[in-house]
């Protein structure tokens, strides 16, 4: 097969792909290998999802972060893309016989709910309140139990770096409502401005620059 097109985008790109990495490597440490993973799986693009992994291994990120991250993005890109990148994942663990330990969790079951209302309050059941047939109960009901309770009470990372990667994932979704929301509670949970800027900065080549200009405009609004 002949890659001949895609060998000279690779060329062309090349630069791009450098020069933001070279420029945020001055403002982030791990996230600029974990932000393009989050980027490959959001988007349902996993042909480049190993060689991402092995690179994050070779920076000393921990399996177990790796997974973590990709698990809590179920939520927002949902299951199927999240097994498309876990297998994909894996598949790497496997060649570098790797292994998962048991995680730590919160001995509140209600740590994430708790979470929840302390960022976001009632914002969620506010705006569905209105929907038929009991749905307006039942969505909030199942985002505060499969999001929030589900995966903020895993210890594997902090509920700072939880509200930094979903909003993210969200920018990487272009989902303009939810990435308000989100940038005021990932700097409520302790981001600061620049951090989330120069995060989604690293996002750059994988969405564009009119995702990137839209959301960084968000965070500085949020943040003033």
């Amino acid at each position: 097969m002949n890659n001949e097109a895609v060998e000279n985008f690779n060329e062309l790109s090349a630069s791009w792909l450098n020069d933001v990495d070279v420029h945020c490597a001055a403002h982030l440490e791990n996230d600029r290998l974990i932000i393009p993973l989050i980027a490959g799986t959001v988007q349902g693009v996993t042909d480049q999802i190993k060689d991402l992994t092995k690179k994050a291994l070779a920076a000393q990120i921990k399996p177990e972060v790796i997974v973590e991250v990709i698990y809590q993005l179920a939520p927002v890109a949902g299951i199927l893309r999240v097994k498309a990148a876990l297998s994909e994942i894996q598949q790497v663990f496997d060649e570098e016989n790797l292994t998962l330990p048991p995680i730590l969790v919160e001995e509140d079951p209600e740590f994430g709910a708790k979470v929840q209302a302390e960022i976001y309050g009632t914002e969620i059941k506010n705006l569905l309140k209105d929907l038929p047939a009991k749905a307006g109960n039942f969505i909030p009901q199942a985002l505060t139990e499969h999001f929030f309770n589900d995966f903020y009470g895993r210890k594997v990372l902090s509920v700072k770096e939880r509200e930094r990667y979903e909003l993210l994932a969200l920018i990487t979704l272009n989902v303009d409502f939810q990435i308000k929301a989100h940038a005021r509670g990932s700097l409520k949970a302790g981001n600061s401005e620049a951090e989330l800027i120069w995060s989604v900065i690293q996002l750059l080549p994988y969405v564009g620059f009119p995702f990137v200009v839209n959301s960084v405009q968000i965070i500085h609004q949020a943040a003033n």
